[in-house]
């Protein structure tokens, strides 16, 4: 087989905010996707420096005659329960899924005691695909570490580039839009939204890492959409993060850094989805996901009130709520069909044609 240069690869790589040229451990040049700025990455917590290292939404877009796609990778993968959060990847090949497999290899890490297990260098095969030219999407896991350390194809095959013109639309949330127990990265629910609506999007989704902050504002202010959506909350719930006050002022200040550079671009305010422990009661003496929803329907009403009309607030109830708790088993994450509705209902409650944020094809 052939490999492709790690330069052309890399613009490959869809649905990152940045692509980071490193240093791996087996070979000494990798493409790193990330979802923060690579020379800002200091800038954040460490946590939130390592989930934004996990390519949730990313995926590699080109037309190739290969019948064979190969990644050589560093992979590491949270350690846990292997059948709700497995690093898959999702290869389709013009518009459709033609396969989903995880990788041979790669190593897991344990986030209470950082211990890492195995080998990261890891690979993961696509064989038996047609000979003819097609488009073909390769989706990177929403709930892994990963570096491509080398991309090959079929010796004398072709490869080029398979931009995406579509409109897009940028999420930003917490585990909840991350979707780590989605059964694969193509199903979480803002990339099912998405390719319901035939649009391009940008997941931000950071779990446990939204926090209403400037840095994640500043991201989503420049970086080029045609409809946002902001579903905050349920990260500052817990622990008293923010209180009603804090909270409000985070949301607004969220807000008013997005509209610097995106003044009539519509924005889709989301409040939490239903949590039973943390509805009349936040954990540790933070605010009730009760008062949260409130809150954010005042923040929209106040912005509405000052003329903007390109603003709308969803109830998180709207999306997942109390006829759904059959699908939320740990009583805060949706499992993967919980996930699949969640994309359907925000699809055809704002994307949908006629509706709030809907682009045009």
């Amino acid at each position: 087989m052939q490999s492709v240069a790690l330069d052309k690869v890399a613009g490959l790589i869809d649905g990152a905010v940045d692509v980071r040229r490193l240093p791996d451990n087996q070979q000494p040049d990798a493409l790193q996707p990330i979802r923060v700025p690579a020379g800002e990455l200091r800038l954040y917590d460490p946590f939130t420096r390592y989930v934004a290292t996990m390519p949730g939404g990313a995926r590699l877009r080109l037309r190739t005659d290969s019948t064979c796609i190969r990644l050589e990778l560093s992979e590491r993968r949270i350690a846990g329960p292997e059948d709700t959060r497995s690093a898959w990847y999702d290869l389709f090949v013009d518009g459709t899924r033609v396969a989903r497999q995880r990788a041979n290899g790669g190593a897991t890490q344990d986030l209470e005691t950082n211990r890492v297990a195995g080998d990261d260098a890891a690979s993961v095969s696509f064989a038996g695909l047609a000979a003819a030219d097609k488009q073909v999407e390769l989706w990177l896991p929403q709930f892994a570490s990963v570096r491509i350390r080398a991309l090959h194809i079929d010796d004398g095959a072709t490869l080029r580039p398979w931009p995406d013109l579509r409109q897009r639309i940028v999420f930003h949330g917490s585990s909840i839009t991350h979707c780590a127990e989605a059964a694969g990265p193509s199903d979480a629910w803002p990339a099912v939204a998405a390719r319901l609506a035939n649009v391009r999007h940008l997941n931000l989704g950071w779990a446990g890492s939204c926090l209403l902050s400037g840095l994640a504002a500043r991201i989503i202010r420049d970086t080029p959409a045609n409809a946002i959506v902001l579903k905050l909350g349920i990260n500052v719930s817990d622990n008293a993060a923010l209180q009603e006050r804090t909270f409000l002022d985070s949301a607004h200040a969220m807000l008013a850094i997005v509209r610097e550079k995106h003044p009539r671009v519509p924005i889709a305010l989301v409040s939490p989805i239903i949590s039973p422990p943390r509805e009349a009661r936040g954990g540790g003496g933070g605010l009730p996901l009760q008062k949260m929803r409130a809150l954010l329907q005042d923040v929209a009403a106040t912005w509405q009130a000052r003329g903007d009309t390109q603003l709308h607030y969803v109830s998180g109830l709207e999306l997942f709520g109390e006829a759904d708790l059959a699908d939320l088993p740990d009583q805060l994450h949706p499992n993967a069909a919980g996930y699949l509705r969640m994309g359907e209902r925000f699809h055809a409650l704002m994307l949908a044609p006629g509706k709030p944020l809907a682009l045009p094809r």
